[in-house]
């Protein structure tokens, strides 16, 4: 099988330069790219813009790695885990930019740059401060010939995504069983670059067997990394669910500086945001 689209997982933080853009596909407890995140925060990856839906562990390991200048985010918690710690503290000390959306929203922008189109209509955020907020992504919009009114979402391009899939083969073809794809389509549509950790390289003529089954075409896809368990601690459904008890034992230690470096040292890398920072 030749190498074809396949980078080494301890060479993947090198696809992404200090300052980037990046999109970080998932949904919350499900199919995160954390693999490649741990890598962007052993390698000591600073001052990305990130773009994240609906997160959690991805986001708070990446704000605690020190990688985070700006948030661009609709959700990130633990669910029924609790706060994301890491992404409190830090939004609360100043520590990161915040950007706050509807995941709607967020997702008509991406529409926008995957469309190549300056902006994307939605009536999703009328009436709402989220325009007051951020008038330079969002505004509102009187169409003449309606006299309808609507939001205009510009266009947010990332300059690199990140996703985790199920299988992935050497050209660059990815495959989710079953075919969850949350917003990273959008994603993926969007970026400039496009990076997928895959549990598992397989035979490009099992795509060719059931094409219909194919999430990302090779074209799509500029990188793939073989990653088995690369969504842990979040679940790769049907083959392995989310980690609660890490999840639990997360929390626990973030009450505790010492513990929670300890943790984040053997399960991450360096611990580089702490409580209370402010603004680097």
């Amino acid at each position: 099988m030749s190498a074809g689209k396949v980078v080494e997982l301890s060479d993947a933080a090198d696809l992404v330069p200090n300052g980037s853009s990046i999109a970080v596909g998932g949904l919350s407890l499900n199919v995160a790219p954390m693999a490649f995140c741990r890598e962007l925060v052993r390698a000591g990856t600073r001052d990305l813009e990130l773009i994240a839906i609906v997160s959690g562990m991805s986001t708070d390991w990446l704000i605690g790695g020190g990688c985070v200048k700006r948030l661009i985010m609709g959700l990130t918690s633990f669910e029924g885990f609790g706060l994301a710690p890491l992404f409190r503290r830090a939004a609360e000390a100043g520590a990161i930019e915040v950007e706050e959306y509807s995941e709607h929203t967020l997702i008509c922008m991406l529409a926008a740059a995957a469309a190549g189109v300056p902006f994307m209509p939605t009536r999703s955020g009328l009436g709402t401060s989220m325009i007051d907020l951020h008038p330079e992504r969002t505004r509102e919009v009187l169409d003449a010939a309606s006299g309808m009114r609507y939001v205009a979402c510009a266009a947010l391009k990332p300059d690199i995504a990140v996703i985790h899939a199920h299988e992935a083969d050497t050209l660059g073809n990815v495959r989710m069983l079953p075919k969850m794809i949350w917003m990273d389509t959008e994603m993926v549509k969007a970026a400039g670059r496009v990076i997928v950790t895959a549990e598992r390289i397989v035979e490009t003529d099992s795509f060719r067997a059931e094409p219909e089954r194919t999430a990302f075409p090779a074209f799509a896809v500029d990188h793939v990394v073989h990653a088995p368990r690369g969504a842990w601690p979040t679940a790769c459904w049907p083959e392995y669910a989310y980690d609660g008890g890490f999840y639990t034992a997360y929390q626990r230690a973030s009450r505790d500086p010492e513990a929670f470096a300890a943790l984040f040292a053997e399960h991450v890398g360096p611990l580089r945001l702490h409580s209370g920072e402010g603004r680097r």
